[in-house]
């Protein structure tokens, strides 16, 4: 009778085992930053993927917010002179997909559609601190700084 027990315990004991490593196995959802981060650096890299050139926005009035129940990274405001509007869809471990981005038909400044292109290109986002970083590929990345 003992051995019948312990091997009903050992069946048991494996399956909730089995079970908690197929949990463990699944990503977790992705938690989203929150609050409302503004432009205020661009930096390009070289043909090498080094830094190369880094552009401030001191005074730049396009922010980055995300939903986290939509799952979504929106972006509106003007980087210097056009009004631009978008938004990524986020999956997985901070991936940006489907870019949506408009401008306003105003006369652009001088790096309005460099931040534009970049937008469109970007693949990923991270968080460092009160910042998040858009990566773009083998092009650069913007940096977003949290608003208070």
């Amino acid at each position: 009778m003992k051995i019948k027990f312990l091997a009903t315990l050992v069946v048991i004991a494996a399956a909730f085992t089995a079970c908690k490593k197929d949990n463990n196995q699944n990503p977790e959802e992705t938690t989203l930053p929150t609050g409302q981060y503004r432009l205020i650096e661009m930096h390009e890299f070289d043909a090498q993927g080094k830094d190369s050139a880094t552009v401030k926005f001191p005074v730049s009035g396009l922010s980055l917010t995300f939903d986290q129940a939509a799952k979504t990274a929106n972006l509106s405001g003007k980087p210097e002179n056009i009004q631009l509007t978008g938004t990524y869809t986020v999956t997985g471990l901070n991936k940006l997909k489907d870019a949506k981005i408009s401008t306003s038909k105003i006369a652009p400044g001088e790096h309005d559609m460099k931040v534009v292109q970049f937008l469109e290109l970007g693949q990923q986002f991270e968080t460092k601190g009160g910042t998040v970083v858009i990566n773009t590929k083998d092009q650069g990345y913007l940096v977003f700084s949290m608003q208070k």
